[in-house]
């Protein structure tokens, strides 16, 4: 008996961690492959994510009438001498959409809320460049004596959350302001990039983003949001009541994998790795949050020693994964290979203890496909 918890749009629903599991049913045939049973379902793939599009033909322009008295009738200069050129005055407005592939969208207010409730998620995550883009090519129209005003360019809401997931919500609104200011400088340059006749650049930005006292560049910090997505992605898929080593192995391994790159990008990915650390014991606490919900009698169903034991070396394996040397690629790979066979050891001594067969509980098979998984991400 297997019970699963599927993710909704990358995270656990706000049903499923407010504990109102959905339960689906499945059993294990000799041969170690799923099979369904009556009345239930074996598997639920997760949904896609597609990159949300804000092109200049996708977004209305909502500006308003400017409030009366707000300006002098006339051409107006700022403090500068610079011709102000009046656009958008609350910026861009976004509304949730599906995608080209029929599924939702999840956006960064959607995955905060999730991460509220207990989700292993955070609006870091998702959001795009599209906003930077977007406002790179309204600047590059603009000549040398004029300059935009009340225009939202800064995505506040992107600030809020990179600062706020990299720093555990340690920050100030001096910090906001800061970096509100630094993000204009990075969209002038991209603007710069435009005028050019160059390609859209971030990695070739030279204005620097402060957080927690400690610098980067928008493009390494896009780098860490693509990964941190990936990672993000593998933590809330949550399982409990058969041994499937390789998804506990996985999950641990996010945490070593933050690490390990983390590691290159200074102080910031040092706050990258400890922000997908805290991340990883969601993920582990949501695992236990669901088997303590069986073992509680959940829908009247009893929850065996066994089903409570497979969690339990599920849980050590993960252990085993979450600390591994990142030093190094060569000392990675070599602390990974002596874990991998810690690994082994722990599942074969779970099936002799319930007369359960290599075969039967997968340890070849799972072993290959990390080893496969773990070539593919660590370079």
């Amino acid at each position: 008996m297997s019970w699963q918890v599927p993710n909704i749009n990358g995270q656990l629903s706000s049903e499923l961690v407010n504990s109102g599991w959905t339960i689906y049913k499945s059993t294990q045939s000799g041969q170690g492959n799923t099979q369904a049973v009556t009345g239930g379902q074996a598997h639920l793939s997760p949904p896609s994510f597609d990159t949300v599009d804000f092109s200049d033909s996708s977004i209305p322009d909502i500006t308003p009438e400017t409030p009366e008295g707000m300006f002098p009738n006339g051409a107006q200069v700022d403090e500068d001498g610079k011709t102000i050129v009046r656009n958008l005055w609350g910026g861009i407005k976004v509304e949730s959409r599906i995608g080209a592939d029929g599924q939702f969208i999840t956006f960064p207010d959607e995955a905060n809320r999730s991460a509220a409730e207990g989700a292993a998620t955070h609006g870091f995550f998702y959001h795009t460049t599209d906003f930077l883009k977007e406002a790179a090519q309204k600047y590059s129209t603009l000549g040398e004596n004029e300059t935009f005003r009340f225009r939202d360019i800064q995505d506040e809401g992107f600030i809020r959350d990179t600062l706020d997931f990299l720093t555990n919500g340690n920050y100030t609104e001096k910090d906001v302001a800061a970096m509100k200011e630094q993000m204009e400088d990075v969209v002038l340059e991209l603007a710069q990039q435009i005028k050019d006749g160059k390609e859209f650049d971030l990695s070739s930005v030279q204005t620097k983003l402060t957080i927690g006292n400690s610098e980067i560049g928008v493009g390494q910090l896009f780098e860490l949001q693509s990964l941190g997505k990936d990672l993000e992605g593998v933590l809330n898929q949550t399982s409990v009541g058969q041994m499937d080593s390789f998804a506990y192995a996985q999950k641990g391994l996010t945490k070593s994998i933050a690490e390990y790159y983390g590691k290159n990008y200074g102080a910031v990915g040092e706050m990258f790795a400890d922000g997908i650390g805290r991340l990883y014991e969601k993920s582990i606490q949501n695992v236990q949050k669901l088997n303590n919900s069986m073992n509680s009698g959940y829908g009247g169903i009893g929850w065996s020693q066994k089903e409570n034991d497979s969690v339990h070396t599920g849980l050590e394996i993960s252990d085993l994964f979450a600390n591994l040397d990142c030093s190094s690629k060569d000392a990675f790979m070599a602390d990974f290979n002596e874990k991998l066979s810690d690994m082994r050891t722990l599942v074969q001594q779970f099936g002799k203890k319930y007369n359960l067969s290599d075969t039967y509980l997968g340890i070849a098979g799972d072993m290959a496909n990390l080893m496969k998984y773990i070539q593919s991400v660590i370079r």
